[in-house]
């Protein structure tokens, strides 16, 4: 198995080790790129299940993706398929803001 490190999970639209603050929000926390990237590497290299489920539930909304198959790419620290996935849970994440905030 690929030893994989945080660093490879780092999208370069993430501002870390940097915080943000959101509107109408005190607290800092990480941008939603830093955020899709603790994701991946918890699911890929230190085998969280709920982080691997919550990921592939993301990647299945996508039509005509293989999720498994662009998962397992991950695993392997395929670096483009790294990106293509945080960029797809941050597109995820971004829609389920958009509807909590419709509400």
């Amino acid at each position: 198995m690929t030893q994989l490190t945080f660093d490879q999970f780092l999208h370069p639209l993430s501002e870390f080790p940097n915080i943000v603050h959101l509107e109408d929000n005190d607290e800092p926390m990480l941008d939603m790129y830093t955020m899709a990237g603790v994701l991946l590497f918890s699911a890929c290299a230190n085998n969280n299940l709920s982080a691997r489920e919550n990921i592939l539930e993301t990647l299945a909304t996508q039509e005509g993706l293989d999720a498994h198959l662009l998962f397992e790419r991950c695993q392997r620290g395929d670096k483009a398929a790294i990106l293509q996935t945080i960029s797809l849970i941050v597109s995820g994440l971004e829609s389920s803001l958009e509807t909590v905030e419709v509400f």
